[in-house]
């Protein structure tokens, strides 16, 4: 076979990198804005052919990354742990959606995928999904939730003082967990990837034929191809005022991640602790009160520091005997009823006569006269 000369083999070079420099330029994504999405999604394909630098890199991330969602509304993934940032993603959302609605567009498939990454996006657990397994494993769990495995539940206990029971409030819990590192399978170098580690090995099914009529599922542990690392988390709790042991608060998905998987639930279970005064009934309070002998006879006035901070004043009048095991009941200085804060339970006053150990002669005398016994 006759080889080409040099010069006719320089020149052919010369004149084909000219072309593909023209069709880079013809094909890049500036010059094909405006045009309809069908011929940008053709002129791309042949930008791609031509082997064009920088285009994959800046214009077209790889597919299945969260920078490719962002990217559909004017967004960038600046590598930090939020990958999302929810004010800015909600901001251009409305800006993109005015510009590109059909009503004022044409182009009624550019409204359609920025519907379709505004609601990945805005959903964390579809956006797990999306990230690991994809549109078709987000397509699944909005048509089969249940058919798309989870996580097992996170189950914390929570101790609370009585006081805190009783008023209520919002609460820290600090937790930690395994989160999986988003698109780190994709872009290994962002900042947030760099404290990642591989995922614990999933577990694949596989079909095990006995014959040719029967088979079993076999559980396979294959290398995990995602990355995950575990993070130290705080959970905002809201606590009901009248809040009982064994109350249960319940956050969806905010269990462990595992790739192709929805998050479990944090369930945490609240323990309250014995109060050192007051003792609970339900929505009553119990007030254990020792009194002596002496004031169980002729009276007495006492003050009381109440769960809320104020002071109850507590008194028997002269001339009111009080018997063994005798209670006292005031309305509404109880706790907070569970679900109904307004309405408060009793305060039961428990007197408890502490008799003396022995009396002597004399003042048995004296006792004796004083009741004309």
């Amino acid at each position: 076979m006759c080889m080409p000369p040099l010069a006719a083999v320089v020149l052919a070079v010369t004149v084909q990198t000219a072309w593909a420099g023209v069709l880079c330029s013809w094909t890049s994504d500036e010059s094909t804005k405006g045009l309809p999405s069908g011929w940008r999604d053709g002129l791309r394909s042949l930008h791609d052919l031509a082997g064009c630098e920088g285009y994959n890199k800046a214009a077209r991330p790889i597919a299945g990354s969260v920078a490719e969602l962002l990217q559909a509304l004017d967004l960038e993934d600046d590598g930090t742990d939020q990958a999302v940032d929810r004010q800015r993603l909600k901001r251009s959302y409305r800006e993109l959606s005015v510009k590109h609605h059909p009503d004022k567009s044409s182009e009624s498939s550019g409204f359609q995928r920025l519907r379709h990454a505004y609601e990945i996006l805005d959903d964390p657990v579809k956006l797990l999904l999306y990230d690991s397994g994809g549109l078709e494993l987000v397509r699944q769990y909005e048509m089969h939730p249940d058919e798309v495995p989870t996580t097992e539940n996170l189950e914390v206990s929570h101790s609370i003082s009585l006081e805190e029971a009783y008023a209520g409030g919002d609460y820290a819990l600090g937790l930690s967990k395994q989160i999986l590192c988003l698109s780190c399978r994709h872009q290994p170098r962002l900042p947030r990837c760099r404290r990642c580690q591989a995922c614990p090995d999933e577990v694949h099914l596989r079909q095990v034929w006995i014959n040719q009529w029967e088979y079993y599922m076999e559980e396979l542990l294959v290398p995990s191809r995602e990355r995950c690392r575990q993070t130290d988390m705080s959970l905002n709790m809201t606590i009901e005022r009248g809040a009982m042991s064994g109350d249960r608060l319940r956050f969806e998905s905010m269990a462990a991640q595992l790739p192709g998987h929805v998050p479990g639930d944090v369930l945490v279970n609240l323990d309250v602790r014995q109060h050192p005064v007051f003792k609970r009934r339900g929505s009553d309070l119990v007030l254990p009160l020792p009194i002596s002998l002496l004031e169980a006879l002729v009276g007495f006035k006492r003050e009381v520091g109440h769960l809320d901070g104020r002071v109850l004043h507590i008194s028997v009048p002269r001339g009111a005997v009080v018997h063994p095991e005798s209670v006292l009941e005031i309305e509404a200085a109880g706790m907070p009823v569970h679900e109904d804060p307004s309405t408060f339970g009793r305060l039961l006053v428990q007197f408890q006569i502490e008799f003396p150990e022995h009396v002597d002669p004399a003042t048995a005398a004296q006792l004796e006269e004083a009741f004309a016994l």
